[in-house]
């Protein structure tokens, strides 16, 4: 293709997903929407899943044009910790640049392609207003001078026993949304690598309890990754009976009778460990200054409706400690391992802004949450208890 003519055609993708914010905010309450921005060499947003605020939301240092809050963009705008930004026209709204640090301008060689519910969108983040729960937001860099690289999506089971044979499977997106099974992908996080077959599976393995994040990579492609809760047997997470406990995976309660309820198995006393998902900070993980967490958010999975969940974040830098005190919305210096929680949410999703980025040190951010039948998270590492430093 003449690379003229690349420029027109790329020049109608960017105003075909510029953000034509001119529509007002609506009263009704954000849906929950999955976000995920993904760099040239990173992941730099999520995912995650939190609802964009009920206020308008505008590009830093614009005062004059806004967007509605239970927009896309304004999923987009709080997971990024309101790092964007964005040129503004007047028949089209906003077109994003630039998301967590890095810019993608028309013009420079690439652009922002943005995609919804696994297809390249045909509104812009602007117009998605009010998308259905759990609808899923991605961002990614495309080559004004190729094609667009194309995401995959990978599945698995939601939990695995320790030396167990795991299959998942990996599929690519076109632009219109159809998924054909991806060959050759390489999926990590495992004991080992594995490589999908022609049917774009593969069987993984894992050599330790917790939670394991599959990534997937290929080729020209746009990775994706999934959670597994690894449990080694009945050890009381993932969903599992803890040794002892008379209510077992079989479904039956402390009489020995199948269809027990939860609450029963509560009141009986075979309480069931709450499952933590944090999405916005990865155990283990070093980030830069620039990029450190701001956002923290996440999901609970409960065998009830979850009634309560709290945070406890923890830094040590310099061999001094400190906790992040709520109310004040800043960290206080203390006594090294004392903490104070703070209630974020009474669902299953949960997310809290804080109001800078995190400076350099060591955290421990702990994930604390209650169901209707009196279950609650136990301390696991990698899940519910997260260890991650910012230099």
């Amino acid at each position: 293709m003449h690379p003229s003519s690349r420029l027109v055609g790329v020049a109608a993708v960017v105003f075909a997903v510029c953000l034509s914010c001119c529509v007002p905010a609506l009263a009704s309450a954000s849906s929950s929407v999955i976000v995920r921005v993904e760099g040239e060499a990173h992941t730099l947003v999520g995912p995650v899943s939190l609802s964009g605020p009920e206020h308008p939301v505008s590009a830093p240092g614009d005062n004059v044009h806004s967007c509605p809050g239970n927009s896309a963009l304004g999923a987009l705008a709080l997971a990024a910790g309101g790092e964007w930004g964005g040129s503004w026209f007047e028949s089209y709204g906003y077109s994003i640049e630039s998301v967590a640090g890095e810019s993608h301008v028309f013009g420079s060689g690439s652009f922002w392609d943005i995609w919804f519910q696994h297809s390249e969108a045909s509104l812009g983040l602007c117009e998605i207003v009010e998308p259905e729960p759990g609808s899923e937001v991605l961002l990614f860099p495309c080559p004004e001078a190729g094609p667009c690289p194309g995401p995959l999506g990978i599945t698995a089971p939601t939990s695995a026993n320790v030396g167990e044979a795991v299959t998942v499977h990996v599929v690519s997106y076109s632009p219109s949304g159809e998924a054909t099974p991806a060959a050759g992908a390489s999926v990590t996080g495992a004991a080992a690598p594995a490589t999908t077959a022609a049917d774009g599976s593969a069987t993984v393995t894992f050599s330790a309890p917790g939670q394991a994040t599959l990534a997937v990579n290929a080729p020209n492609s746009v990775r994706d990754e999934t959670q597994v809760c690894v449990h080694a047997g009945n050890d009381g997470t993932c969903g599992t009976s803890s040794p002892g406990s008379s209510n077992g995976p079989s479904g039956k309660g402390r009489s020995g009778t199948a269809g027990t309820t939860t609450n029963e198995a509560a009141t009986n006393g075979a309480s069931r460990a709450l499952g933590a998902k944090v999405s916005s900070v990865h155990d283990g993980a070093t980030y830069r200054r620039s990029s450190a967490p701001r956002l923290l958010a996440g999901t609970i999975s409960a065998p009830d409706a979850v009634t309560s969940v709290s945070l406890k974040l923890r830094r040590s830098y310099r061999g001094r400690c400190y906790f992040y005190d709520a109310p004040r919305a800043r960290f206080v210096h203390s006594r090294c391992g004392r903490g104070r929680s703070f209630r974020v949410s009474s669902s299953a999703s949960f997310s809290y802004l804080l109001p800078k980025r995190l400076a350099p040190g060591r955290y421990v951010l702990e994930v604390s949450a209650l169901d209707a039948a009196g279950n609650h998270t136990t301390p696991t590492r990698g899940a519910s208890t997260l260890v991650f430093r910012v230099r």
